[in-house]
């Protein structure tokens, strides 16, 4: 799928109703613009948050239960929801995805990424190390499997975004 064809997804002005065109501009970007109240509309990058809880030497990752990477290792973690503080995802989708509940957390790094997403959005991923936490791992809604690595050996993991979470966090 061409990103031109996902910028075309919307096809009405959400403002007046009118149909929208695509316009590039001098840059080479899509744009959507509305021909009548000149309305334009972005494809902003969508905020995400990233666990790295560490036990020892040993680094938690869920196996996705759903797309992209069905099946495949990562870390814990998912999109902001709208009105949501980012700590407050991040406590929600650790909880979600492994039972876990946030102690304590430290920023380890801001890091993005447009071409893993299959929509063609940006995501922004905000990583944090889990300082402390309570509970036994268990999937949960988004997880197969939940399972601490040793950070040494890890399995392969599709998300460039983690990896570089994960580089910080090893050194």
């Amino acid at each position: 799928m061409s990103r031109r064809s996902i910028v075309t997804t919307k096809r009405f002005c959400f403002y007046c109703g009118s149909p929208l065109q695509t316009v590039v501009n001098a840059a080479g970007q899509a744009r959507l613009l509305c021909p009548r109240c000149h309305a334009k509309f972005y494809r902003n990058p969508v905020p995400a948050v990233a666990a790295l809880v560490l036990k020892g030497d040993e680094l938690l990752l869920v196996r996705r239960a759903a797309p992209p990477f069905e099946g495949s290792w990562c870390l814990p973690g998912g999109f902001i929801e709208s009105g949501e503080r980012v700590l407050e995802a991040l406590a929600r989708e650790l909880k979600e995805e492994t039972g876990l509940e946030v102690k304590g957390a430290r920023l380890v790094d801001v890091v993005s990424f447009v071409d893993e997403n299959p929509e063609g959005k940006g995501v922004i991923i905000i990583g944090y190390r889990v300082n402390g936490f309570e509970g036994e791992p268990r999937p949960g809604d988004d997880a197969q499997e939940v399972r601490f690595f040793p950070l040494a050996d890890l399995p392969p993991i599709p998300f460039s975004s983690h990896r570089a979470l994960i580089d910080k966090v090893k050194r």
